[in-house]
């Protein structure tokens, strides 16, 4: 048998893990859209932008029950690279922007930010706010918040650790450049797919700056924080049961999500097959 490491004496365990994690962001990338999104302009205005269910007449309200192989790891999505994780927490929360859930994610289009402008150079994105949005604690979004998410997961703190951190090797500076208003500064282009499908990531989620200060950084530990999602957490009881109810303040009034209240439950797995743990609702 070959001995590659006598074949390859300067590859260094180091150069091995950077090449590794970049072939699995590579991987990750394309799993998530990054290798099959659809054009973005460099310019677009939603302003006026709300995602709608694709039905001509959605009904609202009911509950939906959904299970979950395993609870979630930890709580910081950030952190995470697991769909238990975002399965149980994504409707919790919004991104910046996001794939568009109606035509399989192909399409970027506004979530938190409305509206975005790239330079021609490629190395500056310019994302507009909606100035309507708050936190289930009743704070309200602002450019700080999105900074401090997406500074966290650019250069992460010492002791924290975010998968998808490569992905914005390229990113040199984020700006609040005023309240509604965030800038990212690049120092040398990627291509703009990558770019707006890397920011659009699900897990990407925008949370407080004060929670961020408030844990040091680190939300692992943290169950409950708040988010802008449509849904806000009512209980938790580990390896059971996660119940949350309508947000009444969400920001978008014609909401893809019409549902009252959700309902993820844990399911362990023994060792003779699978024995769901959730309790009737």
């Amino acid at each position: 048998m070959t001995d590659l490491r006598a074949r390859l004496p300067w590859w260094s365990r180091r150069d091995f893990l950077k090449s590794s994690a970049a072939v699995a962001a590579g991987v990750y990338a394309m799993r998530w859209g990054l290798g099959a999104a659809a054009d973005i302009p460099l310019e677009f205005d939603g302003s006026k932008f709300q995602l709608k269910a694709g039905e001509p007449n959605p009904k609202h309200g009911g509950v939906v029950r959904m299970g979950i192989p395993v609870r979630p790891p930890h709580f910081d999505l950030h952190q995470s690279g697991t769909f238990f994780n975002l399965g149980a927490m994504g409707c919790m929360f919004d991104n910046l922007i996001r794939h568009d859930p109606r035509d399989g994610g192909k399409t970027i289009i506004p979530d938190l930010a409305h509206s975005w402008q790239i330079a021609k150079d490629g190395k500056t994105y310019t994302f507009l706010l909606r100035d309507d949005v708050q936190f289930h604690d009743e704070a309200q979004l602002t450019a700080d918040d999105v900074k401090a998410t997406f500074d966290r997961i650019v250069k992460p703190p010492q002791g924290i650790s975010i998968p998808r951190s490569i992905l914005f090797k390229a990113v040199s500076e984020i700006n609040a450049r005023d309240k509604y208003t965030v800038e990212f500064k690049l120092s040398e282009p990627r291509p703009v797919n990558f770019m707006m499908s890397a920011i659009a990531s699900g897990w990407n989620v925008i949370v407080r700056k004060k929670t961020l200060e408030d844990n040091r950084y680190d939300l692992r530990k943290v169950q409950i924080y708040p988010g802008t999602g449509p849904f806000r957490s009512v209980k938790y009881t580990e390896n059971e049961l996660w119940a949350m109810e309508k947000n009444e303040n969400y920001w978008n009034t014609v909401t893809l999500f019409g549902w009252n209240r959700i309902l993820p439950r844990a399911a362990v797995f023994p060792r003779n097959g699978i024995r769901n743990t959730g309790k009737p609702c």
